[in-house]
């Protein structure tokens, strides 16, 4: 309900408690007391007071009731005992102490107050009515009787008695605030949404800048069905006061409901800066709508700002931290997702399973440096995990430290690996290494090694073939190899390359020429060593033009330029065919 007068339950023990300090204070004596007479009773009085004023009030009960027992015709007692038992949710007995004060002294206002509220707190209203008519009657000017009477009609369901006595006071006395505010409660009461909230706007125009009224006319608007209107209201408010969370959390839900949905994330996310939604509220929300790929990959930016948001309010929720990072990673998004990762890290000792998510994220994401860093920690935690060293030699590889590569995976298994995938690569990486130290021994005993056990790795059959026909070492070997790879995958330019480049080193030219001109067919024209290569064969060919041609392709396609055009002065020294 919108507001309410002296109904029984709710603002009736309001009024009573804001007149207490007043009677406790200024009517300490009893009527007919003298102050030279027996002062005993009036000790106990003042000191009811004290002990009700600390809140031990069972003990002003018990003070309360002596003075009674002294002075039996102490209003100021009963009225204290009964405003004690109303606080206190004992309704009978606050009713029977006040009706007893009120008796005594008919003409004191809070006593009549007190009274009517005991009477509506035990809701008998025909007696409340009883005395607000008399009180009308005896004091027309105070227009509160006819109020609280309004308020007790309405109490008895008599709604239209209730609305014709707050009109007529409305036509005498002019506009009450509180007047129209009792009739909005009443009209929602019976459903009539349209009066209520016109009602209300009669108030609202008198206070613009007051937002509950907004709030109230807003919620009526929803109840008629009017939520377009309702939306408007909640708008208004945002002018008035833009971190308003009923606002922000009813344009969510409105715009949800008409799936606007960039629109009803935009406000969602103003309401997660409030304190008035609970953190696991907001938990709760994020995991819904990022759990849904519809959502995922129809609103990316507005889930992401959601997430940033949280994060920026919750700066140290480490659940906030796993949940952005998933969020990155159901977007693909691997720097951001391995930055959240490693953030949650700097605060939390990591389990294995969050530590290899952050290594796969930086690996991912193409971070060599954090690579080297978050699997370097890992180890601190984990130094027997063979899976951690992998992922660091790759980083060390991509940064050229080879000498740190080996010292990586120097005496460990390579059988301990998790996947196959790991162990193969992890060996690859180490005789790599040494290649490329010129160790050629040790390198190429560590892919002959690897050849035999995995005679199907084709990258490992072209890898050292390419660099065995670099050094122009086992070239027969080498052309073994890479056929062996280039029959199983015809269509891949490299390894296609690695063949023609072999025969090349093996002087066999033509040969050379038709496997340089596949692998530029099948995806390596735009790849400067496939070209350089093609030029080189040319050259070799003596089709001085078509090497030149291959030369400053590979230069436009970013080749080594000073290498190029020196060779392409070599091709002028020697001459057209």
């Amino acid at each position: 309900m919108i507001g309410r007068g002296i109904d029984g339950m709710k603002k009736g023990r309001g009024i009573l408690i804001l007149f207490i300090g007043w009677l406790l204070w200024g009517g300490m004596h009893c009527a007919g007391q003298e102050k030279e007479g027996n002062d005993d009773y009036q000790y106990a009085l003042i000191e009811a007071v004290k002990q009700k004023n600390l809140g031990n009030f069972s003990e002003a009960v018990k003070l309360y009731g002596l003075v009674i027992g002294d002075k039996p015709d102490c209003a100021v007692a009963y009225y204290e005992l009964g405003t004690i038992y109303l606080m206190s949710q004992q309704p009978d007995l606050a009713r029977e102490n006040l009706e007893k004060a009120y008796s005594l002294d008919p003409a004191n206002q809070w006593y009549t107050l007190a009274y009517a509220n005991a009477l509506g707190a035990v809701e008998d209203y025909e007696t409340l009515a009883g005395i607000l008519k008399e009180k009308h009657k005896s004091d027309p000017d105070e227009v509160e009787w006819e109020y609280q009477l309004a308020t007790v009609y309405f109490a008895q369901g008599k709604v239209g008695k209730s609305i014709r006595l707050l009109e007529g006071i409305e036509k005498e006395r002019g506009f009450s605030e509180k007047i129209t505010l009792l009739k909005a409660s009443i009209y929602e009461s019976e459903e009539n949404y349209d009066l209520a909230r016109q009602e209300i706007e009669k108030v609202m125009n008198l206070f613009p800048e007051t937002i509950q009224f907004r709030i109230a006319a807003a919620e009526l608007s929803m109840k008629s069905g009017m939520e377009e209107d309702a939306a408007e209201y909640y708008l208004e408010i945002l002018e008035i006061d833009s971190t308003n969370i009923f606002a922000l959390t009813n344009l969510t839900d409105y715009y949800r409901k008409k799936e606007d949905y960039r629109s009803s994330f935009r406000y969602l996310a103003s309401s997660f800066r409030s304190d008035q939604i609970d953190l696991k509220r907001k938990m709760a929300i994020m995991s819904y709508y990022l759990s849904d790929e519809k959502f995922l990959q129809n609103y990316p930016d507005e889930l992401e700002n959601l997430v940033q948001v949280f994060l920026e309010v919750y700066p140290g929720e480490s659940d906030g931290r796993l949940m952005a990072t998933e969020f990155y990673i159901a977007v693909r998004r691997y720097k951001e997702a391995y930055f959240e990762l490693k953030t949650y890290l700097e605060s939390n000792r990591g389990s294995y399973p969050i530590y290899m998510q952050a290594i796969l994220l930086a690996n991912a994401a193409s971070l060599n440096e954090e690579l080297i860093l978050i699997s370097g920690q890992a180890l601190g935690y984990y130094p027997d995990s063979v899976d951690i060293r992998f992922f660091r030699g790759i980083g060390y590889y991509d940064k050229g430290d080879y000498e740190l590569l080996i010292e990586n995976f120097k005496g460990i298994s390579f059988k301990g690996f998790s996947a196959i995938e790991y162990a193969s690569q992890a060996r690859m990486l180490y005789a790599e290494a040494f290649y490329r130290l010129e160790d050629f021994a040790r390198s190429d005993s560590l892919f002959e090694a690897l050849i035999a056990d995995e005679p199907d790795n084709f990258t490992v059959l072209n890898n050292y073939s390419y660099y065995l026909a670099e050094r122009g070492a086992k070239l027969e070997r080498a052309r073994e190899w890479s056929k062996r790879a280039i029959t199983n995958n015809p269509g891949n330019a490299t390894f296609l390359d690695t063949y023609a480049w072999v025969l090349f080193k093996l002087k066999k030219f033509d040969e050379a020429e038709q496997y340089i001109l596949d692998a530029l067919q099948k995806g390596g024209e735009n790849d400067p060593e496939v070209n350089e290569h093609a030029g080189d064969i040319q050259m070799a060919l003596e089709s001085y033009k078509v090497a030149e041609a291959y030369y400053r392709k590979a230069i436009l396609l970013g080749g080594d330029q000073d290498n190029l055009e020196e060779k392409i002065e070599r091709l002028k020294s020697t001459g057209d065919e």
